[in-house]
């Protein structure tokens, strides 16, 4: 039998192991998730792209679907509709490939999810996992799905990236990072020169992670992971470049190449030659062919070096569940633009139908209604004196508590009756209010957790999906959550606050350097953000380490203020 009929063999099983599992009244999500992985994996083999492309969009978001899958019979048609974006057996689903660029289409067209997966490994479905053990990544799947319908004859693209071979020793990227965290949560250090020394090794190593995952890992494949201009008559350069030179030559290029063409002039200025002419060898046509379509990305490249600070839509990254502990947003490519954190195609359609009356240009508009938690447990008290002295300086006039503890019925009522929630404490905030509690309200609120590892999303080890407080927030409807994937100093976490509230909220800034010398090293521009997911950028620059820097992340949909 030859090859492609046996993997077709193969798929037609899997298809129906995955109709088994959606029959289910409690599907093994883990389980599902692989299981679609393997089909990605024979589809592509079989060259099926559009396949690829949905069963890689299944391979996600298991923690917060298995959540929302045990409400059954929704009392409202709004929270069916909510929960058809979620379930294994609504239309989204049935439909397969269709059913994904339906999705897609109604969600707004600034959107950009790229999702990134590992590959599909046998004993990820049968070999429970030890907590405490780095994770093995070989092959990765790289997919681009563009929202909305203005750009009409974009389609889901996915590429597959070969294992990387590592340039930190012999250590892998998770092998680093574990290190690192380990040595600056050591608690029995109390030498301060050590413990400063441990840090600084810490901010070392986050950037060589940085520059690993660019250079070793994603190469030259960078191109699929960058937004689209602002700028109309930019984004539409992108796309006439390549749609002109194949008209002009009568050249008969695949949708699939069309759309790897399209990444190489979006992301052009930050592609060196050699990873431009990697990408071609993706391309297929003629030799001739690929000296016109070269000689015109080359053209459009020389003229293009102010391409390099144009403002970019928000990408919206979907990552693999062992890939979410690394630092994504640093890396060269990415860390000037809005980044956010969503666990699956489904979740963002989700957040999308719940906001929609309130999203205009890709964004949800929110008013600057504000509550504030500051040291509930009084252990941090020079953080408490910080962020009350900033509050007061930039005339935010929120209402809040500070060295108290909120009872369960308050942390409920401040989420339920406020568009964000200032939180600069231990933790995430959840301490105060039972999961379950949480997964009953119904919310708009922003919860901007300055609290160490507060969107940490934790591997508890056997076969379950990782767990995070951000999926009962999500889950409870809240638009975007900011905070921590891992430890940080309190100074750098209360700079990170105040440089993002000084730039996102109504008024005018304040000069952080002026005011605290000590705390702001360096001289800033503080300009008015109105867009939140800008401000982390803004943000990041304040902190003293690059760790610290690393660490802040946002999770949710693009938000803006309009007050």
């Amino acid at each position: 039998m030859e090859a492609d009929a046996v993997c077709r063999n193969v798929l037609n099983e899997i298809e129906e192991c995955l109709s088994q599992i959606k029959r289910m009244p409690l599907p093994p999500f883990p389980v599902y998730e692989n299981t679609n992985k393997a089909a990605a994996y024979i589809s592509y083999r079989l060259k099926e792209y559009d396949s690829v492309a949905y069963y890689l969009s299944e391979a996600h978001g298991g923690g917060i679907r298995s959540k929302l899958s045990l409400i059954m019979n929704p009392d409202t048609a709004s929270k069916k509709e909510l929960n058809d974006c979620l379930s294994l057996n609504s239309e989204y689903v049935t439909k397969g490939y269709h059913g994904l660029t339906e999705r897609l289409k109604e969600m707004p067209s600034e959107w950009t999810l790229i999702q990134i997966t590992k590959n599909y490994n046998p004993k990820d479905i049968v070999t429970p996992r030890p907590t405490d053990k780095p994770t093995e990544v070989g092959e990765l799947f790289i997919s681009r799905y563009q929202c909305g319908q203005k750009y009409k004859n974009i389609k889901p693209l996915t590429i597959k990236v070969d294992k990387a071979k590592s340039s930190l020793g012999q250590k892998t990227i998770f092998e680093v990072l574990k290190k690192s965290l380990e040595d600056t949560n050591d608690r029995q250090n109390k030498d301060p020169v050590a413990i400063r020394n441990l840090r600084e090794s810490a901010s070392q190593s986050i950037k060589s992670i940085s520059q690993e995952i660019h250079t070793s890992w994603i190469k030259h494949w960078i191109c699929m992971l960058l937004g689209n201009y602002i700028d109309e008559k930019l984004a539409a350069e992108v796309y006439s470049i390549i749609d002109n030179v194949i008209e002009e030559e009568n050249m008969d290029i695949s949708d699939r190449g069309r759309m790897i063409l399209y990444q190489i002039t979006n992301a052009v200025v930050q592609l060196t030659d050699d990873e431009i002419n990697n990408i071609l060898k993706e391309v297929d046509c003629s030799a001739e062919e690929m000296k016109k379509l070269e000689s015109a990305i080359n053209k459009y490249k020389l003229n293009g070096s102010h391409l390099m600070l144009k403002k970019r839509h928000s990408v919206l990254l979907i990552l693999d569940e062992h890939l979410e502990c690394l630092p994504w947003e640093t890396i060269p490519c990415l860390k000037r633009h809005p980044v956010s954190r969503v666990s699956s195609v489904h979740i963002v359609h989700r957040l999308y139908n719940k906001h929609k009356d309130s999203i205009q240009n890709g964004l949800m508009k929110i008013k600057s209604q504000g509550y504030y938690i500051l040291n509930p447990d009084k252990t941090l008290s020079n953080a408490e004196k910080r962020m009350s002295s900033f509050l007061k300086e930039r005339n935010i006039n929120w209402p809040g508590i500070q060295s108290q503890e909120p009872t369960s019925e308050q942390f409920s009522s401040i989420l339920k009756k406020n568009n964000i929630l200032l939180y600069c404490g231990h933790g995430n905030g959840t301490q105060y209010l039972h999961s379950l509690d949480l997964d009953k309200l119904d919310l708009q609120c922003i919860p901007m957790l300055f609290g160490c590892s507060s969107v940490k999303h934790t591997d508890k080890g056997g076969r379950p999906n990782f767990v995070g407080a951000s999926y009962g927030y999500l889950k409870a409807g809240c638009p975007c959550v900011i905070g921590m994937l891992w430890n940080v100093t309190s100074l750098d976490a209360d700079n990170l606050a105040r440089a993002m509230l000084n730039v996102w909220l109504p008024g005018n800034p304040i000069n952080l350097q002026e005011k605290w010398p000590k705390e702001f090293l360096d001289q800033q521009d503080y300009h008015v953000e109105r867009e939140l997911l800008r401000t982390l950028t803004i943000a990041r620059k304040t902190t003293k380490s690059f760790f610290n820097y690393a660490a802040l992340v946002a999770r949710g949909i693009p938000v803006i203020m309009t007050d």
